[in-house]
């Protein structure tokens, strides 16, 4: 039995047991509820200031009844119940070691600051695409409800340097600022900076004027649903063909394909080939829909003689094992793949 039921069973226990005494004395005695709950309260945890007034000899021997009872009872349940706290945090250590050791063999992951309503939809992307990551949540509903579904969730602060130096910033691959304050957004970006020059920072802006103070602050990308929201209405009223589109293009999934990034990391077979000769639209099945240089430069719909540079990105779509052929096939030997 596990430590809540085990504590609750003993909770109830001993509640049955008043409301029998409780109600015993009010049909034998016909004392007022109070009277019947005091001088069960009193037998049963063995004070005997006094007997009940009027008190007869069938009375005395439900009173002898109670008292054996409640004595075995009591003893019994406030046993089990200390013994199920111990267990709970037992347990409770254990696990959170476990938790601690598990997110300190995570390198390339993602943390997740915040898992609010926006929050939770980037948890449910990552998990979808089966990427490591922790989640930092400062709810304990909301914690509690994560871990129940086998997430990694540290109970914190993500402004906390600690809680973010816990989550592992300083090995991860990506930082989502999520929580719903600008202030704390801001500050979680700075610190994830310091801590980590590489990391790639996604943070939310509530308000408009906290975008560029995001950016100064760190962030390489700043997410505002106000203005995402607008400018999504708007292209949806004005260009309704477009919006159709882009909302294809973001929801491949319903298709049974993926838009991923694959980089061409030292040493990939792929550097200084032309695409055309990597075999990855007539072997994999992939399309590469554009190259983002390490420059900087977009290449949108690239030729099939555009040669791959090292440390290119290459935008692709395709099905989840496709993809992850690509990876595979672009980096053999890399071992900082996280796609399972």
């Amino acid at each position: 039995m596990s430590p809540k039921k085990k504590f609750r069973l003993a909770i109830s226990v001993i509640l049955g047991l008043i409301v029998f005494g409780t109600v015993g004395l009010k049909v034998i005695l016909a004392l007022t509820w109070f009277d019947s709950f005091y001088f069960t309260l009193i037998t049963i945890t063995t004070v005997g200031f006094s007997e009940p007034p009027g008190i007869t000899e069938q009375a005395r021997y439900f009173m002898a009844v109670l008292v054996v009872t409640g004595v075995t009872t009591i003893g019994y349940a406030l046993s089990a119940a200390a013994q199920a706290v111990v267990q709970f945090e037992l347990i409770s250590t254990i696990g959170k070691r476990k938790m601690f050791k598990d997110i300190n063999k995570l390198t390339g992951h993602f943390i997740v600051c915040g898992a609010g309503r926006i929050g939770s939809r980037v948890i449910d992307e990552i998990s979808r695409r089966s990427h490591d990551f922790v989640i930092i949540e400062n709810d304990e509903n909301i914690a509690d409800r994560l871990l129940a579904r086998g997430h990694l969730v540290l109970m914190g602060d993500a402004t906390s340097d600690d809680v973010l130096l816990a989550a592992g910033i300083q090995r991860a691959r990506g930082l989502v600022c999520a929580v719903s304050s600008d202030p704390d957004n801001l500050y979680v970006t700075l610190t994830a900076r310091d801590v980590n020059k590489e990391v790639f920072i996604v943070s939310r802006a509530n308000d408009e004027s906290a975008v560029q103070r995001l950016l100064k602050a760190g962030a390489n990308k700043v997410v505002s649903p106000t203005i995402t929201g607008s400018h999504q209405m708007a292209q949806m009223l004005l260009r309704p063909a477009v919006a159709d589109f882009m909302e294809l293009a973001s929801m491949t999934e319903n298709l049974g394909l993926e838009i991923d990034q694959v980089e061409t990391r030292p040493g990939s077979p792929f550097i200084n080939r032309a695409l055309r000769d990597t075999g990855i639209r007539s072997d994999l099945d992939v399309i590469v829909i554009a190259i983002k240089r390490a420059s900087g430069e977009m290449l949108f719909n690239p030729a099939a003689d555009t040669v791959i540079k090292e440390m290119d990105c290459l935008v692709a779509i395709g099905s989840h094992d496709s993809l992850h052929d690509l990876e595979r096939k672009a980096n053999p030997t890399s071992a900082s793949f996280h796609r399972h």
